[in-house]
């Protein structure tokens, strides 16, 4: 009895993961080529940084040697209450590059969280239309505002792009997780249901920023600058949103430091999502149910469960190859396999940790 009835409430949850992949993959195949500008754009870089001395030097090497006119981009680091040498290693970069400004913050009396309130007072300053955001601990390449500007006609309010981990070999997962989401997050752009982004590779126009208030309607949430942003966008007004394929638009991030980090890196990401629209959390919903489903149905039918796995691996399998054509990520069939054993494990273990623990952004605790 228990058998049967098991069996058939993997079978519906099997059909809703198939009928989730199967709209997803139609997203992917309207990728195309953007609709070039026609002139190279102003663009302001916002970086918000806090305590980033490791890794400040290094991503404004890249963004001062971008292949764009430098008096047609200005770089402005916010300099988050930092007590180390973040500010200092700004300014002597400000000293030899016109471009660049260093805005210290030393205080946040508002309601807004640390982050939104650095990239506002950003935004507050710039003097070009175009924002483009990025973190401390990138690779930025040097056609990265290029691939931007083009991706910007009149008609497009906003722009997110692909940020991979940087390359190593024991970073597979780490690598995988995030090609995933990507591709999720590129397909319901393409969807028109825009719900997914990084803010390390994401750029919008001042003036919509302006038309949403703002991060004042997500200010609830420490995180969401990029995603909950993303959704209001979507949601309120009528601009054009695009994702960007191409491989010069691609922002490798450093990888976290420890376990400790990566579970408290994730747990934070994953608060912003009991923010997100109902539909979305109904269909992650969904999924985290199909995969607590087969795991959980090995104590209970093995041989359907079994089938369950193969089922999976092969809608899961059809979505990542069709992958490696936009974002030319590569994965073995060990790896594929292996990375999905551990994305289905962390779906259940770790994501629940951001509705249910506190977590650490820069020296602040949340909850």
């Amino acid at each position: 009895m228990v058998e049967h009835f098991f069996f058939w409430i993997l079978l519906l949850l099997c059909a809703g993961y198939f009928s989730i992949y199967c709209v997803l993959w139609h997203g992917l195949t309207g990728l195309l080529s953007p609709k070039v500008a026609a002139d190279q754009q102003g663009i302001s870089i916002i970086v918000a940084a806090r305590n980033e001395e490791r890794h400040i030097a290094q991503l404004l090497q890249c963004l001062v040697s971008q292949n764009y006119p430098p008096e047609k981009f200005e770089i402005l680091v916010m300099n988050d209450r930092s007590t180390d040498s973040t500010a200092s290693i700004v300014e002597s970069f400000a000293l030899l590059h016109g471009n660049v400004r260093l805005v210290n913050i030393t205080s946040n009396s508002s309601d807004m969280p640390h982050k939104k309130n650095a990239l506002r007072s950003g935004i507050a300053q710039s003097k070009f239309d175009i924002l483009a955001f990025t973190d401390a601990d990138c690779e930025v390449p040097k056609n990265w505002l290029a691939e931007i500007s083009k991706n910007f006609p009149d008609d497009f309010g906003a722009v997110a792009g692909f940020s991979p981990n940087v390359l190593t070999p024991s970073n597979s997962f780490l690598r995988y997780e995030e090609n995933k989401n990507s591709l999720i997050a590129a397909s319901a752009v393409e969807l028109k249901n825009a719900f997914m982004c990084t803010g390390r590779n994401f750029a919008y126009r001042k003036e919509l920023y302006n038309e949403v208030g703002g991060f004042e309607k997500i200010k609830q949430s420490i995180s969401g600058d990029d995603d909950l942003f993303l959704q209001l966008v979507q949601r309120e007004t009528r601009w054009k949103i695009r994702y960007m394929t191409s491989p010069e638009s691609y922002v490798r991030t450093a990888l976290p430091d420890s376990f400790k980090q990566f579970i408290n890196q994730r747990t934070r990401h994953v608060s912003a999502s009991k923010f997100y629209p109902v539909k979305i959390q109904f269909l992650y919903s969904l999924i985290h149910l199909f995969h607590l489903s087969i795991v959980a149905g090995f104590f209970v039918s093995p041989f359907i469960t079994l089938i369950a796995w193969m089922i999976k691996f092969n809608i899961d399998g059809a979505f990542v190859a069709r992958g490696k054509k936009i974002f030319n990520a590569e994965f073995s069939v060990p790896e594929f396999i292996r990375n999905e054993i551990l994305l289905v494990l962390y779906s259940f273990l770790i994501a629940p940790l951001g509705f249910l623990v506190k977590f650490d952004w820069k020296g602040t605790a949340h909850t």
